[in-house]
């Protein structure tokens, strides 16, 4: 849920979906990660993937920036329409992908799961999750004898 920070900033699908604002950002934290944690990298990998599964998700449900600033905002509307007759069922599915210039105006109120309770507390309660997964463990004394 981190790319919906920007709900706080009432504008909603800004640059914060942008695959490539993503990629940028994410160089120098794994540099960090595997600099000062090796054994994080794995983590951060991780995340990183689905900090940017975030985004791509968006894109089948309204206008969303994933490449900008090289392209423009991209919204792929997939529906399914069908048929019954005598003579049987006709199922028609459709993709269309609509391409607009991404609007990072500041709206008056943006609806959006980080702004809510339970997006914040899933948000945080997976964080500490992770995080507790990959702290070191207790060593083991030496039984001295």
């Amino acid at each position: 849920m981190l790319p919906d920070v920007d709900a706080l900033l009432r504008v909603h699908r800004w640059f914060t979906h942008s695959l490539v604002v993503i990629a940028l950002s994410a160089v120098p934290l794994l540099a960090l990660v595997y600099v000062r944690r090796r054994g994080w990298v794995g983590l951060a990998l991780l995340a990183l993937l689905i900090v940017a599964l975030h985004p791509v998700t968006d894109v089948f449900t309204g206008q969303t920036p994933v490449l900008w600033p090289l392209a423009d905002s991209v919204w792929i509307r997939v529906s399914v329409s069908g048929t019954s007759s005598s003579t049987g069922v006709a199922v028609v599915p459709s993709i269309e992908v609509i391409a607009s210039r991404p609007d990072f105006t500041q709206r008056d109120a943006v609806e959006g799961p980080v702004v809510a309770e339970v997006g914040i507390v899933l948000a945080v309660a997976t964080a500490v999750a992770l995080l507790l997964d990959h702290l070191p463990r207790g060593r083991e004394r030496p039984v001295t004898g």
